[in-house]
């Protein structure tokens, strides 16, 4: 399953890529396509660090640190940016999006599993008081 996804990333990031119509634009170097490719990767990857350091932090402590609802909108606008960057065919925006929904639903795995654990535990020591 694993192999297939990750071919299909590829060939989604492959088939979106798209090059400038306007090389005359405002930014500087604006006719270097692959040297702004090189700036919006690294300035995803840096901003995609700080949810990797959040998630294992949260791995860490077996529980996230976090509320639901910051997951959950988190996990929503990543559906909708990756929904715009699609249609915008942006092979950045893309790749940025698909890989933020890992650490999202991780946390409200996390966070989910940690109430039923908790809901278990009080229900046995309920149980285990009345006997």
């Amino acid at each position: 399953m694993g192999e297939l996804l990750s071919i299909y990333v590829v060939y989604t990031l492959a088939a979106a890529t798209t090059f400038p119509l306007d090389h005359d634009g405002f930014m500087p170097f604006q006719q270097n396509y692959l040297l702004w490719k090189i700036i919006g990767f690294a300035g995803l990857g840096l901003f995609q660090a700080r949810w990797v350091v959040q998630w294992l932090h949260s791995e860490k402590h077996k529980e996230s640190k976090i509320p639901v609802a910051f997951w959950w909108l988190s996990l929503g606008g990543a559906l909708l940016e990756l929904a715009y960057f699609l249609r915008q065919q942006d092979s950045v925006g893309i790749a940025g999006y698909c890989i933020s929904a890992v650490p999202y639903t991780r946390n409200l795995m996390l966070v989910y599993g940690k109430r039923r654990r908790d809901r278990q535990q009080s229900a046995a020591a309920s149980v285990e008081a009345k006997t």
